[in-house]
């Protein structure tokens, strides 16, 4: 039986770790196919069992054996496999954190999953998470960075600057933005492409759909039109949605089904 969860911290780690999301087919001896997972502007820590899971993204094809991944920012849905006797226990983690712990230029892991071994963490711990509970999973994680901690000016402008993107929906322009942390805008998009690997427009954009796509699957209120989502959230008109939702989600509006898609669980 195939099963997806998800857990949240409630420490001091909350600020750093969005959530843990669990793909679990490790008792299953059925392929999960034909799924997709939707960008919302995080990174993602995979630790991966079993026989792994069958990746399908902008014009790469990749098999992710047991190990330990580190999945760069990811502009558009990912289609996934996820192969009989199998588990992936994803730890999430906010937009912000790798400036804090990382010195490697994030837009070279834009649309990318590689081996966490790239980065000269612990190898020894890292290497031992698969088939660890989510609960290990999680302390080790925890464990391996807290030392690797480093503040600074630029740190703080990024999560600073993703925190008003991510509470304004993505709804916020990039020269406002600039202006609310008393900063250039050369300078915000200089910061945006080396430690988030995207530009301010391009994060704001993930965000902003990712925020219509959770409103169309779960709506708060009254199921809205294509047309209303497209005022509501500030695009030019209703063609210019539609061609943006469907580089995003690979479908138009009208055609979405949400059960084709791994999305946060109601009530998260």
């Amino acid at each position: 039986m195939f099963s997806y969860q998800e857990y949240y911290t409630e420490n001091k780690f909350s600020l750093f770790i969005k959530k843990i999301w669990v793909l679990d087919n490790l008792f299953n001896t059925n392929i999960i196919a034909g799924k997709s997972v939707l960008p919302n502007g995080c990174f993602n820590i995979a630790v991966i069992e079993g026989n792994g899971l069958k990746i399908k993204h902008v014009g790469w094809d990749k098999h992710l054996s047991t190990g330990v991944y580190f999945c760069g920012q990811m502009t558009q849905a990912i289609e996934v496999d996820i192969l009989p006797n199998s588990k992936a226990t994803m730890i999430q983690i906010y937009p912000w954190v790798p400036s804090y712990f990382i010195l490697d230029d994030m837009s070279n892991f834009r649309d990318a999953i590689i081996l966490i071994d790239s980065f000269k963490f612990n190898s020894e711990l890292i290497g031992k998470l698969p088939g660890q509970s989510h609960r290990v999973i999680y302390k080790t994680i925890v464990f391996v960075f807290a030392p690797l901690f480093k503040t600074g000016s630029v740190p703080d402008l990024i999560y600073k600057a993703t925190s008003l993107i991510m509470s304004n929906n993505g709804i916020l322009a990039v020269s406002q933005l600039a202006t609310e942390l008393s900063c250039s805008t050369r300078h915000l998009q200089k910061v945006f492409k080396k430690h988030i690997g995207l530009s301010p427009k391009q994060f704001s954009l993930i965000i902003k759909l990712r925020n219509i796509i959770d409103d169309i699957a779960y709506p708060k209120k009254e199921i809205l039109s294509i047309t209303d989502h497209a005022l509501d959230n500030e695009f030019y008109d209703q063609a210019h949605f539609i061609h943006a939702f469907k580089s995003f989600a690979k479908i138009s509006p009208k055609k979405f089904n949400i059960t084709d898609y791994f999305l946060t669980l109601k009530n998260s």
